[in-house]
């Protein structure tokens, strides 16, 4: 397994960060990503399927 490392709740200053600063949308979306390769296949596949069904709503 890979090596653990600890999620500071602090900046270099010392000065308390929320984690929701500390860990981006990018960021935890290139967590996922890494750790979960099919996600993104599978997000993919979904945005496609529903890019579809909207363009056959217009069709109708």
């Amino acid at each position: 397994m890979g090596e653990i490392q600890i999620i500071s709740n602090r900046d270099k200053d010392g000065n308390f960060v929320v984690s929701s600063e500390a860990w981006t949308p990018d960021k935890i979306e290139a967590l996922f990503n890494k750790y979960n390769p099919n996600r993104k296949i599978r997000l993919e596949k979904e945005k496609l399927a529903k890019a579809e069904k909207a363009k056959d709503l217009e069709k109708d």
